[in-house]
């Protein structure tokens, strides 16, 4: 199991009481007719004010400060490359929404792996993902695809998958080997988004220090 593989298992069950939570703000009620996720209604539900279109050349500007070239959050608002497609950019807002509930929660799990990541980060520069971004991507696939939507549509192609939830089809890809994994972890009792799952034990020091440091060790490996 790779280093990533390893740290969306260990976190997988914790995301999902947040995301059915998160959802449950949409304005959507019926998953089965629509089930991509109003990913703007839902960021502004949960305190994001605003969300404003950026060209390639501002981005650039504070690209140093903010690790994702693609969007970046400044408070409440979130700032969007406007050169990406939408498909993009919905990514871009999810995966905001994470930074934007570690900076202003107290979810000590996630709050541990995030400190990891950024020292981690610090100590290779120039590498070209971070911990806590592969938790923030990770985070944003979750909340835009929803497991328990996913599996209603498995049967069809990737393509038509992703039109039905309104993202790009590498994410779809990509979407198939984690919920693989997510099935694994679920047990048919708690499969339904309206049941709460068991409480996950916080990782160790130990056992977060050995996924960062194959992490690190992976890094830039085919």
């Amino acid at each position: 199991m790779s280093s990533d593989e390893m740290i969306k298992n260990s976190i997988f069950k914790y995301f999902k009481n947040i995301i059915d939570f998160i959802i449950s703000h949409d304005k959507n009620i019926n998953s089965l007719e629509k089930p991509s996720v109003d990913i703007e209604y839902v960021a502004k539900k949960i305190g994001i004010t605003d969300i404003q279109q950026v060209s390639p050349i501002e981005m650039k500007r504070v690209a140093d400060e903010f690790f994702n070239k693609h969007a970046f959050l400044m408070g409440t608002v979130i700032f969007l490359n406007n050169e990406d497609s939408l498909q993009k950019q919905r990514f871009s807002i999810a995966h905001e929404i994470f930074h934007f509930i570690l900076q202003r929660g107290s979810h000590d799990e996630i709050q541990a792996v995030a400190r990891h990541g950024e020292a981690w980060k610090k100590e290779n520069a120039g590498s070209t993902k971070a911990v806590q971004e592969t938790i923030a991507d990770y985070f944003a696939a979750n909340l835009l695809i929803p497991t328990e939507r996913f599996i209603l549509l498995e049967d069809k192609t990737d393509e038509e998958i992703a039109e039905v939830f309104d993202v790009e089809s590498k994410c779809i890809r990509k979407r198939r080997d984690e919920i693989e994994m997510e099935l694994a972890l679920l047990t048919p009792e708690n499969l339904a988004s309206d049941i709460k799952i068991e409480e996950r034990a916080p990782l160790s020091l130990n056992e977060l220090n050995h996924i960062l440091e194959g992490h690190c060790t992976n890094e830039g490996q085919a």
